[in-house]
């Protein structure tokens, strides 16, 4: 990687003001390297060892003190929403498809990035508490900031812990429709100082493709879903036979597969309006119902919607899986390698998700009063 690359990351180190003025001036310094004899290298590592060494004062972001604080509040929330994406991830991705010993290292991969994750999430909400206490002593205000910080995310997980089962069959079948309605209906800021977070890609390829791209991927990956659900996974749990016999066996013994294939046909009824929302946005463009869906609103849609759709998948085979475990003695986890794809494509979507989604940067204070 060239040294202007690297240099590129130490300027995302910093708090925002700065880094117009630190680009300028290291990029510089790497064009007359040369000139100046000094080894590009040196001055990669004198950039990164300024970002880091920079203070990271509500002033030297150019936010008030409550708006740095719950900025670093709502990245706490993404790391920490980040990692239960991985931890639910590293627990569904192995399913019965895997041998104990590749699906052991998935899981214990998972719970390690997991627990990154975490780390980074008990950072930034002890820092963001930090600067919200109206406290003078520095051993004091760190204290305080810790408990709380430590008490929250305790009781948010206990908390998730509590009603992520109750709700979850619910959550999952309808998932699409609340999907659909967030994407439509929450309302964005219009101010381009407000919307400062980079788009990456669809920002490059314009609002219509990003769009027809994000109605594809969401399309295929509800089409692999569903037949993964109704096909691939009860082949694959019941070798041997074929699906009509498989079928028939299952209704021989009472388990009406009928209710099961009702479920996952109510699930993918319920995601085929967002992929007509997102496929309306790539022919008639963001106008009238469809406003909010700009680049940025259709990507972190296209990442919500396949990490729910993915994780949708273990609510809506939950009937016919117990069906045919209770009717075959199998398991109830996906036997198809097709089910740990979805999955860890739901996981890496998810985590993009959780991270792109949450937190929203707060404007500079002269940006917002200009």
């Amino acid at each position: 990687m060239s040294a202007e690359r690297w240099v590129g990351g130490a300027v995302l180190l910093l708090p925002d003001t700065l880094r117009a003025r630190y680009r300028e001036e290291w990029l510089g310094s790497l064009r007359d390297a040369q000139e100046l004899e000094v080894p590009r290298g040196a001055i990669v590592r004198g950039a990164y060892v300024t970002a880091l060494g920079t203070p990271r004062s509500p002033a030297a972001f150019g936010l008030t003190p409550a708006a740095l604080g719950f900025r670093r509040l709502r990245w706490a929330a993404a790391w920490f929403a980040a990692a239960l994406v991985l931890v639910v991830g590293g627990q569904l991705i192995p399913g019965s498809a895997f041998p104990p010993a590749t699906a052991g290292l998935i899981t214990i991969g998972s719970a390690g990035l997991a627990l990154a994750a975490a780390a980074f999430g008990a950072t930034a909400a002890t820092t963001g508490i930090r600067v919200l206490l109206p406290v003078r002593s520095a051993v004091l205000g760190w204290t305080l900031a810790v408990g709380i910080a430590v008490a929250g995310a305790l009781t948010t997980a206990l908390l998730l812990g509590l009603l992520a089962l109750s709700f979850a069959m619910v959550l999952g079948l309808c998932a699409g429709i609340a999907v659909t309605a967030v994407a439509l209906a929450w309302p964005i800021a219009r101010e381009p100082a407000l919307r400062r977070t980079i788009p990456g890609v669809p920002a490059g390829i314009g609002t219509r493709r990003s769009a027809l791209l994000a109605a594809t991927t969401l399309l295929v990956a509800l089409v692999v879903a569903t037949v993964h659900l109704v096909v691939w996974n009860p082949l694959a749990k019941v070798p041997g036979l074929e699906l009509r016999e498989i079928y028939a066996e299952l209704a021989a013994r009472g388990e009406v597969p009928a209710i099961g294939v009702g479920f996952v046909l109510v699930w993918a009824a319920g995601w085929v309006p967002l992929v007509l929302v997102l496929l309306a946005v790539a022919i008639f463009g963001n106008r009238g119902l469809l406003r909010n869906l700009d680049e940025r609103r259709v990507a972190r849609t296209a990442l919500a919607g396949l990490a729910a759709l993915g994780f949708g998948v273990f609510v809506a085979g939950f009937s016919l899986g117990m069906s045919l475990a209770d009717a075959f003695l199998t398991s109830g986890a996906d036997a198809a390698v097709s089910g740990s794809v979805l999955t860890a494509a739901a996981t890496v979507a998810g985590v993009a998700a959780c991270l792109r989604i949450i937190p929203h940067t707060t404007a500079p204070i002269e940006a917002s009063a200009s």
